[in-house]
């Protein structure tokens, strides 16, 4: 579960600033633990523009699976990105991490396309490459949101700390969780 770390560390560092709410997590160290539910994007190359003009909350799509809990709050009014991403110990791990995938990420029940923001950049501080994907749902109602997020592979993959795929302890991903917006 080293690589989940790494991975929260990457979301962490691609779409996060202070902390709407306060996510803790379980397993990573506190070095590698960040604030995840963001008003301000940081290193993001290309934030998605809002129609609202209003600044975005970036939730993520994963939550369990990094050690927080299923419900996280988000302020009302405010458009809501999903983030999700993955980093390897090479920028060639991450390109054949794109080329095996299969993502499918719901808000709601309905499947949101990401949007890949920044190219496969190297994370000096993680020392890891890293690509992140957005996908933008809007202004959503008060109430409790549900997000699924199901990761897949078509083959088998080495990320430069473990293995996923077919034949692998790590086949798929799966998390679901919720936001609460209040």
């Amino acid at each position: 579960m080293k690589r989940l770390a790494w991975l929260l560390f990457l979301l962490a560092t691609a779409a996060c600033q202070p902390a709407v709410t306060a996510i803790p997590t379980a397993r990573p160290t506190e070095a590698e633990t960040a604030e995840f539910t963001s008003t301000h994007p940081s290193e993001v190359s290309a934030p998605i523009p809002t129609e609202t003009g209003l600044p975005p909350v970036y939730v993520p799509a994963l939550c369990t699976l990094m050690g927080r809990p299923v419900r996280s709050d988000v302020p009302a009014g405010k458009p809501v990105i999903l983030v999700w991403g993955w980093s390897a110990a090479t920028e060639e791990q991450v390109r054949d991490y794109i080329r095996v995938r299969m993502v499918v990420v719901t808000f709601d029940g309905n499947e949101v396309e990401g949007v890949q923001s920044g190219g496969i950049p190297y994370d000096e501080n993680a020392k890891l490459y890293k690509a992140v994907w957005m996908a933008a749902v809007g202004v959503v109602d008060p109430g409790v949101h549900t997000i699924t997020y199901l990761l897949a592979f078509r083959e088998k993959l080495f990320d430069g700390f473990d293995y996923y795929g077919p034949g692998t302890e790590n086949e798929k991903l799966e998390d679901k969780c919720e936001i609460d917006v209040k």
